[in-house]
Parts: C-alpha cells; structure tokens; sequence
C-alpha cells in the first residue's frame, strides 16, 4: 500500500515562536535599559543631596552668625568631592542665608538654604542634570539660658576682699558659665545640676580651676557618673549688641535725664518706679540731687526793661545791652547785661553781684515760672557809675530759651541768677557730705564706679517719720518732687521693652505679660555743690519688693514648662546692677518688718553685678562711713536711721551683729560682670556673724528655654558673631 504524506505548519508556529521569543527578549532588555536609567538617576539624587549637605555645612552655617540681611552666594555653583573616576560628586549652588523673627518671639531665627546638582548621561547620550535642596533654621543662644554667668569671676561691692567662690550652700540648677577662673571653697563644696563650662583661653593661661578648696572633680559627676564639666570658648561680654538692640525696640521711653546740663542751671537726677499689675503698671518719678549739695545759686530779683536802649536802668530793673530781640529767629544779640544797683525790693547788691561773677560762670535770667530764660557766660562784672553794673558777655555763648517769637515782656520779671557762684554747702540737707554718697577721691577727675556704693532713698523716698512709698504711698506719689504723676500703662498683646534712658529705676510687683526693662550704663551730671565736676550714676535697676509672675505660685516658684509653663517673662538689663534694695519689704534691720524677697527674672547687669544693698546697714559698729579700713568703705553711714525713718540729729537703731534679711528665692537666671555680693560676715571686712544680707535659694525657670525675654542679649563669640544652635533640618521644595 502506497505511504501517505502528512501535511503541518511548521513555518508560521516557528515564526510564532521567534516573535514571542523576541518580545519577552525586547521586554527583558527594555526593563534592563530601564533599571540601568533609575540606578543613573538615583545615584544622581543621592550625590546631588551629598552636595547640598556639603553646602550647607560648608558655607551656609558658616556664613550664617555673620550676616546682616539676606545673602545669596555661590549662584555659579562649586565642584564637591571626586568619585572613583576622579570626577566631581556634583556641586553645590545657591547658598541662600537669611533672617527672620521666631514665631511668637523678638528673637531672629538664621535660615539656611542650599542646592546640590549632579549629572549623568542617559543611554541615549542626554545629560540629564538632578537637583536637590535643603535646609537649615537656626536659633541664637541668649543669655536667659545660663542659670548662672560671670566675665571675671571676681566679687563687686563696697568693702571688697577679692575673694569669692563657691561653697556648700551653693546649688545651682542650670547651665553655669564663667569666662574667668572658679574657686571652691575649703569648708564645704557646692552642687551643680547641669553642664559647667570654663573656656579654652582660661585653661591656656594656667587658669579655668583656680583653687579646688576642699572639693575635687567629683563635684561635675552627676548622678549617673558622667562629667558635666565641658571647655568652650569665651564668650563676649558684655556683648556688642548687648543693650541697644533692646533699646532701639523699646516700646515705651522714659526719659531721666530732661534735667541735666541746661543752660545756666543746675543738673537735677530723676527716679522712676515701675509697679507691675495685672494688666500693666504704674510708672512714677521723682526728682532728686545726690549730695553733696550747694545752697541756693546766688539770687537776686529784678523786672526786665524791654524798652532800654542804652547803659542807663531804672532801679529795680536790668536788660541786655544791646536789646534786640529777634523774632524771626528767637534770639537775642548783646554784649553786656545792665543791672540796676539795687534790686526789685530796694536791696543794695551792687557789691554782692559784682563779688560773686568771675569769668567763666554761668549766667541765667529767669522768669517767674521759668518758661523763659536768657543764659550766657560772663567775663566779668563791675560797677557802671554809682548805680548800675555791667557783666560782660563771653562770646557766642548768650542763648535764649522761651515761646517762638516772644521775648521776655517790658517789666516782667527777671531773676538774676549766677549758677556757679561758690556759696558753700546747704545747711538744711541731711548726710550732707562727700563721703556719704560716694567712695572715690573728691579730685574731681574721678567719677563714681559700678559696684560701688550706689543709692536709691533719696529725699523723695521720705516723707517723714515712718513715712516711705509701702506706708504712705499717696504722699509720695505726690509730694513736691513729683516730676511725673502715677500713670498707668496697659500690657498690650505683643512684648513690651520699657527704657529708662539716664536713669536708676525701682521695680516691683506682680507681672502680667511679657516685659524687659532695660537702662543705660550711666549717666553724667554736674554736681550739684560745683557744676565744674562731673559725676555718673549708674543704671542700677532696685528691686523695692518681690517681683513674680501673676502665675506663679506662692513660693516664688514658676510653672514648669512640663506642666504647662508660665505665659509671663521679664528680663532685667541694667547698665550697672540689679540690686536688692534695703527695704523693710526686703528684710531690713534683721527681718523686723518682712523677711527675704522673691525674684522671677533674668537677670544682666552688664557693668556691675546682682547684689544686696548691704552697705546700707543696721550692724553695731559696721555701719558708720570709715575710709580708713584695707577694704575700703564698707557702709553709707545712715543705715540705722532708714527703715523707718529717724533724722540724722537722732540717734540711729542699730542691731547688733544682725542684719541678715532672709532669703533671696529666684527662679529665672544670673548673668553678671562680677560676682556680686548676697551675704557679708565673717571673715572679712564685717567681721560679725550671722552678718548682714541673704542665703541663696537660686533655681533656674525652664520656661526661657521656650519664651526668652522680649529682645534679651544674644551670645557673641569672640570673633563677635552670633553663637547659634540647630533648631531644625529637612529637604526643601526645588523652589525654596
């Protein structure tokens, strides 16, 4: 039988195949093409983020404490590192460094951005170029985050032995930084709850530990065993920016220095007083001098004759000669004044005037209620015929203070006044001598220091026996030397910065907001016995009673943050120190009236320290004016007659060997020159126990980690730049 033949297809199932073969082949290769792609890609996202970190940290934190406004660098871009080919990672571009205010603070933050690029070439031959960017906020570290800070530790104050240091009844909670050298003491060793710094250039001078006492290293273990003692590098201070960013912000300005250097008049000092309320506070001033003070100028009263054309006067009267009176420009031109020889009342004072004007005093005419006043510097003075005088007028120095354009009228009155005339010490002032009131040499080159024996209770302060601003408020706040009526001031919804510019300040009371009060350095004035010589007086701030927060509670104590925080904060910046005024609020004469104070602030004193007004006080045998002891003056002498009040003809009431006035309770933070004095007794110059002043009870307030006060100093290096701290990092959007 014939084969049959079988007939398939083989070609189109083969052709099948190869096409599947070749798609999943196709397929394969795409997906590897592809992965190969997004490796490129990856790894160009990865370098070009290396390159932006790398600019970042490389110029951006770097440029970052310096800068005044917003800064761009780099646009053009840097070549970054090398791969294993010896061609660059990427680059780094558009460094962008700015500044801004902290949400729901005064307090900048420093911003900054970078870009990082990296590039590859595709499997097509494209370069394809990746960009990233990123960034960093940074915040300024303040002084409110030092539970403690001194520059030189070294102690401040009247009757100063030179030897501070820590001791067993030292603790202090919080940071602690000194840019001098610490010592310990020998009879017991203090507690340190939180990081301890000294500074590198301290160390490098054979410094940083100057004396261990009876303590060793073991006082930096904490509970755990590690060392809380760390080496930094000094800080400035006071800083650069110290006092006048806060200045420059101020919200409310109250000036204390209207009344010093006019022409032809005696300087006058003023004092204000801040009372915190809820909702605000009550501001007040006064005027004061400090002794030693001069009697009256030399006076004598006249009518000014407007309508004199010549060197003749009619009694009683006087006029420049010449006598025209400017208008338009509200001047006067002269050359002499003419005085009639006998004044307004038919006094003969031809040779008084004549005897008390030498060349170079200053001459002032003055109205009735002062709203007009002609001033000049004579040249001389001398009888003009048998019924007049004639003082000569120094060149350019003739100046007119008075209404635009009204001189004074014909027959008004007119005071002759000559401010320089040297007429002695009035008799009526009390404590009235040099050396109750200053402790430098009368040389009249020296001037009063920081530190040293400051004041607040000037005649303002009482008002008769028993009599000051706790137990007779309303007599004065309104007594004569009023020179600002009690007002009120409303918080406000934003931080308040309160500048008392010229002056001391007391502050007191219950705050509600957010407050800095800050002063300047010092003030010069003319003194009052001879306007030749010039004085300062420092930016004390004087804590009259407790300062605390509306919140806090009882104790003094402040909410922690953990448990919900204060919403309260006050910064003290004073020129000079913070001092804890001798009040019977404060504890004065041994706790007879109150006992201790309580003080929630940060506290800076940029040239003096936080100290107690110890000199003023009520130790037998320790609180008389001596300038012959080694340390110096150790009291003002009129301690025994405050607190109350007793005249200086009276016998003082004195304590014995106690003056001590309980505790100073803090929770804020110290910051300080030196080291001011809390406690004297012995040994030292107060060679009594228990002494005079404090114990310590000092407890850092987290809340100002969180809340500073409202434009409180920044820390500055010594390369003066900002120190800062990272507060946050991330990736930014391309166009950021």
């Amino acid at each position: 039988m014939p084969k049959k033949t079988v007939h398939g297809s083989v070609a189109p199932l083969a052709l099948l195949f190869t096409i599947v073969s070749m798609y999943f082949t196709a397929a394969y290769l795409k997906n590897s093409f592809s992965q190969a792609a997004m490796e490129k890609y990856r790894y160009a996202e990865w370098r070009a983020l290396y390159a932006a970190e790398a600019g970042l940290n490389d110029v951006g934190i770097i440029v970052l404490p310096q800068i005044a406004g917003d800064t761009l660098l780099l646009a053009g871009g840097v070549n970054y590192g090398e791969d294993e080919n010896g061609n660059p990672i990427g680059q780094y571009k558009d460094i962008a460094c700015s500044t801004r205010l902290q949400p729901n603070s005064t307090r900048k933050e420093y911003v900054a951005y970078a870009t990082g690029q990296a590039s590859y070439i595709s499997s097509t031959g494209t370069e394809v170029t990746v960009d990233r960017r990123v960034y960093t906020t940074m915040v300024p570290q303040g002084f409110e985050e030092f539970m403690y800070f001194t520059d030189v530790e070294e102690p401040i104050g009247p009757g100063n032995t030179g030897v501070v240091n820590f001791g067993a009844n030292d603790q202090l909670e919080g940071k602690v930084h000194t840019n001098g050298s610490m010592s310990f003491s020998n009879y017991g060793c203090p507690e340190f709850e939180g990081e301890v710094n000294i500074t590198f250039e301290e160390v490098d001078n054979g410094g940083g530990i100057a004396s261990w006492g009876a303590c060793s290293d073991n006082i930096f273990e904490d509970d755990d065993g590690n060392m809380i003692l760390d080496t930094v590098s000094a800080i400035i201070f006071p800083p650069d920016n110290s006092a006048e960013v806060a200045k420059a912000n101020a919200t409310r300005v109250f000036d204390a220095d209207d009344l010093l250097f006019r022409p032809g008049k005696k300087d006058t000092l003023i004092m204000t007083e801040l009372n915190f309320v809820e909702g605000g506070y009550w501001a007040t001033q006064w005027w004061y001098n400090i002794p030693p003070i001069g009697t009256p100028p030399a006076e004598f009263d006249f009518l000014y004759d407007s309508l004199a054309t010549d060197l003749n006067c009619d009694p009683g009267t006087l006029h420049l000669f010449p006598n025209n009176f400017d208008a338009e420009t509200n001047t006067y031109d002269a050359n002499f004044l003419v005085l009639s020889g006998v004044d307004f009342n038919g006094n003969d004072v031809t040779d008084e005037i004549v005897q008390s004007v030498e060349e170079g005093d200053n001459i002032l005419i003055e109205n009735n209620d002062g709203s007009k006043f002609i001033s000049f510097v004579a040249t001389a003075a001398a009888p003009l015929g048998t019924d007049r005088i004639r003082v000569s007028i120094l060149a350019n120095s003739l100046a007119y203070n008075g209404p635009i354009g009204v001189g004074f009228n014909n027959n008004e009155f007119a005071r002759f006044i000559n401010t320089s005339a040297t007429t002695g010490l009035a008799a009526d002032v009390e404590w009235n001598e040099f050396h109750y009131y200053h402790d430098h040499l009368d040389n009249g080159i020296q001037y009063c220091e920081a530190g040293r024996i400051q004041h607040f209770d000037f005649d303002y302060w009482n008002a008769g026996d028993d009599c000051d601003i706790f137990n007779c408020p309303d007599q004065i706040y309104n007594s004569e030397q009023v020179y600002m009526n009690r007002s009120f001031f409303v918080k406000g919804n934003s931080p308040q910065v309160i500048y008392v510019k010229g002056g001391q300040v007391l502050v007191r009371g219950t705050v509600d907001g957010l407050y800095t009060i800050v002063t300047d350095d010092y003030t010069e004035y003319r003194r009052h016995d001879d306007n030749s010589i010039i004085d300062r007086v420092w930016g004390n701030i004087w804590l009259i009673d407790d300062l605390v927060y509306s919140d806090s509670f009882s104790s003094g104590e402040v909410i922690h943050p953990m448990d919900g925080g204060t919403q309260n904060v006050m910064g003290l910046i004073a020129g000079g120190s913070v001092i804890i005024a001798n009040t019977r609020p404060n504890g004065a004469r041994g706790q007879q009236y109150g006992s201790g104070i309580k003080i929630n602030a940060s506290i800076l004193a940029m040239n003096g320290g936080f100290i107690s007004h110890y000199w003023q006080n009520s130790l037998t045998g320790y609180h008389d004016w001596n300038d012959g002891l080694s340390y110096g003056i150790i009291a003002d002498g009129r301690g025994g007659h405050r607190n109350f009040y007793s005249p200086q003809d009276e016998s003082g009431t004195y304590t014995g060997t106690d003056d001590s006035r309980g505790t100073v309770n803090l929770w804020g933070s110290i910051v300080q020159f030196k080291r001011g004095y809390m406690n004297r007794n012995y040994p030292g110059p107060y060679n009594v126990s228990p002494g005079v002043g404090y114990s310590k009870n000092y407890n850092y307030d987290w809340n100002l980690q969180l809340k500073p006060p409202p434009y409180f100093p920044d820390l500055q290096s010594t390369d003066n730049a900002v120190i800062l701290k990272m507060a946050s990092y991330g990736e930014a959007n391309s166009q950021d």
